[in-house]
């Protein structure tokens, strides 16, 4: 029983690596890093927000 569960926590471990491996070639396929990814998603989510306000406000005027 040992054995089997070595066994699957190695390919729990693999498994994990390989994805990471993966993601890291996604993002070098587009030259950019994982940072980059997630300053863009940080800088877009902050553009929605703003665009969100500013409907609030001109909807607010207008009433």
């Amino acid at each position: 029983m040992t054995s089997a569960v070595t066994s699957s926590f190695s390919r729990r471990i693999y498994s994990d690596q390989q994805m990471k491996i993966q993601q890291k070639r996604r993002g070098a396929k587009y030259g950019m890093s994982c940072d980059d990814i997630s300053l863009d998603v940080i800088t877009i989510s902050r553009w929605i927000s703003a665009d969100d306000e500013d409907q609030q406000m001109k909807r607010s005027a207008r009433s």
